[in-house]
């Protein structure tokens, strides 16, 4: 009789660990599908990335387009200031 219990102890600790195995898969399986996840919003983040730079880099030459225009139109009305003062002066 004990060896008939010890018997039936044995399927249960089988009966244990693979149901510990199943839920490690389980687990693992879950966080692959995570990293896999993660590893696609960041392919994403790395092309929004891209273009904001490109555009960073259109206003920064608009930027400069733009503050040589007004030292251009800053310096034509100095020039006229000048003339008008030696015409009046």
């Amino acid at each position: 009789m004990v060896r008939e219990a010890k018997d039936q102890n044995v399927p249960l600790e089988t009966c244990g660990r693979a149901r510990k195995a199943s839920r490690s898969r389980d687990m693992m399986l879950a966080l692959e599908g995570k990293v896999v996840k993660l590893e696609d919003f960041m392919g994403d983040v790395k092309e929004s990335l891209e273009v904001v730079e490109g555009h960073i880099v259109e206003l920064d030459s608009g930027t400069d387009e733009l503050k040589e225009h007004v030292l251009h139109a800053l310096n034509a009305n100095v020039e006229e200031m000048q003339v008008a003062q030696f015409h009046w002066g």
